[in-house]
């Protein structure tokens, strides 16, 4: 195993330089973007990239700026684009209709993060943020902390502030199992037994219900076809021990077995999108979406009296041969 390799990925429009980390086990080779922290590659035994991803800087400055990032700061959608934060209403610039989705246009994904730690199998990445720089409150330290063991890349987001605001972070890269193409042929399995239902903003209109039909996946559902999925799978009232969660298969493929710690899985199939429907599917592990509206949810308040707040993400990368539990 070699060291962890450092290299240009492109200049910003203003002229800021970003650069792209490979980082090293026996078996695995992921490849991370300073903007965004974006998961740009992840092979399994010199492989095909089992994430989908862009070999230029361009692809991530347009229509594909949420293809492998870290979003936030409040990452799925805010209805009416506010919230109440404490005692205060707090309204900001939507940029999906009239909500905000994953923190709006200055949220994390456009950041340059910066490389605070870096080893042959691990990188840990910053992010600052002032005080309503992106009109949220409080002064922020954000972190991205990928690391690699043997045939397992964990993630741990950790977030802190100097006064109370909101902090839901999530992982989004795309997992397609053939390399390239449409996700026919993949199965998701994912241990959910509620579900969030949805309005026609793909908001949550209330308490979570029982999965049925096409949304219950607890034995699997066949991905790249029909309506798609938006949808958020509750694992739990509240951020709990790591655990498995989620499983994405294909015949003949590497198999992905997925943990977190987080009460919610937000599933996204990319069906809606025009030019490449189907291309990949985001496994979103966070808190539930829009929780400011719902006092029943679980909090993504975050004060400094808290502390650092951590959320952990574990992707499991079996060989073909190997059948997922």
């Amino acid at each position: 195993m070699t060291g962890p390799q450092v290299s240009d990925f492109g200049t910003m429009p203003d002229g800021r330089s970003v650069e792209r980390i490979t980082l090293r086990t026996q078996h695995l080779t992921v490849h991370v973007v300073t903007l965004g922290a974006i998961l740009q590659g992840c092979h399994l035994n010199e492989g095909p990239s089992l994430v989908v991803g862009f070999p230029d800087l361009a692809s991530y400055l347009g229509d594909m700026r949420f293809c492998g990032p870290i979003v936030g700061p409040v990452a799925g959608r805010l209805s009416g684009a506010e919230a109440m934060i404490g005692e205060m209403l707090w309204r900001f610039v939507p940029n999906e209709g009239r909500q905000l989705l994953h923190g709006g246009t200055g949220g994390l994904h456009g950041r340059l993060w910066q490389i605070a730690d870096l080893g042959p199998s691990h990188v840990t990445l910053q992010c600052r943020l002032a005080h309503c720089e992106d009109g949220f409150p409080g002064a922020r330290l954000f972190e991205a902390r990928y690391r690699l063991e043997d045939n397992r890349l964990a993630l741990d987001l950790v977030s802190r502030t100097d006064r109370p605001t909101l902090v839901n972070l999530a992982p989004h890269a795309f997992w397609n199992l053939h390399g390239e193409g449409s996700l026919a042929g993949h199965e998701l399995r994912i241990a959910a037994d509620h579900v969030l239902p949805l309005g026609p903003d793909l908001c949550p209109l209330g308490a979570p219900e029982p999965v049925a039909g096409r949304l219950d996946l607890r034995q699997g559902q066949a991905l790249g076809q029909g309506a798609g999925y938006d949808h958020c799978f509750c694992l739990a009232p509240a951020r709990g021990p790591l655990r498995s969660v989620a499983w994405l298969t294909l015949p003949d493929a590497p198999r992905l077995e997925m943990a977190t710690t987080e009460p919610g899985l937000q599933v996204f199939d990319a069906s809606r999108n025009r030019e490449r429907p189907f291309f990949g599917v985001a496994l979103e592990s966070q808190c539930w979406p829009d929780a400011p509206r719902h006092p029943d949810y679980p909090s993504i308040l975050l004060s400094p009296e808290d502390g650092a707040r951590t959320q952990s993400t574990v992707w499991t990368i079996h060989p073909p041969a190997e059948a997922t539990a």
